[in-house]
């Protein structure tokens, strides 16, 4: 089963089984974001819009969401959850490592993503430069350690990535001409930012 197929199937029951993003755990990778009021926020692998209502408080009706998944039955649900936010995203169904996504953003969130990335540095590089404004950031997020992110994707023989450590990650982006900074290394954050 491909990647795309396995979110699909799971799309129905992610949110009973999703135990971590809890309100406390994203808010707090959400404080370390620095979403302001009016800002343009683009949520990158949405999965079922977890963050959603969370990103619509902080940039108020004044801002604006684009979520983007390339499973259609995530999207699907978060579609159905989010239906009654507000400023109220616009939702796109497509693989961002491969199809351009328009407009330019304040911050750029990638929410347990990273190690589903086939090209990591491309796929950074390229939004850098095309979708995130000057003096916008993106973000790598998770709540919680890279080794329970790994050892996650071990149990469920998951075709993902290994996730490195923050440290790890900022040098490898570093190494790649990207300005990268750790922002959270714990047990309930893991936050890797890039500036423009």
């Amino acid at each position: 089963m491909d990647e795309r197929h396995f979110f699909d199937s799971l799309s129905e029951s992610w949110d009973d089984n999703e135990v971590l993003s809890t309100p406390e755990r994203v808010n707090e990778i959400l404080d370390y974001l620095d979403i302001k009021q009016g800002q343009k926020v683009l949520d990158l692998g949405t999965g079922t819009g977890v963050l959603l209502p969370y990103i619509a408080k902080r940039v108020g009706p004044e801002g604006l969401i684009t979520a983007v998944d390339y499973s259609s039955g995530m999207l699907g649900r978060a579609i159905k959850k989010n239906s009654g936010l507000l400023p109220k995203p616009t939702f796109l169904n497509l693989d961002f490592e491969s199809e351009n996504i328009p407009d330019e953003y304040d911050r750029i969130i990638l929410y347990c993503v990273y190690p589903h990335l086939h090209d990591p540095i491309a796929t950074l590089s390229w939004l850098k430069s095309v979708n995130l404004k000057q003096g916008g950031t993106i973000s790598i997020a998770f709540p919680c350690s890279a080794d329970f992110i790994n050892r996650i994707h071990e149990q469920n023989h998951s075709e993902s990535g290994k996730l490195v450590t923050p440290a790890r990650l900022k040098e490898l982006l570093q190494e790649n001409g990207l300005n990268a900074e750790v922002i959270a290394d714990a047990d309930t954050a893991y936050i890797v930012n890039i500036y423009k």
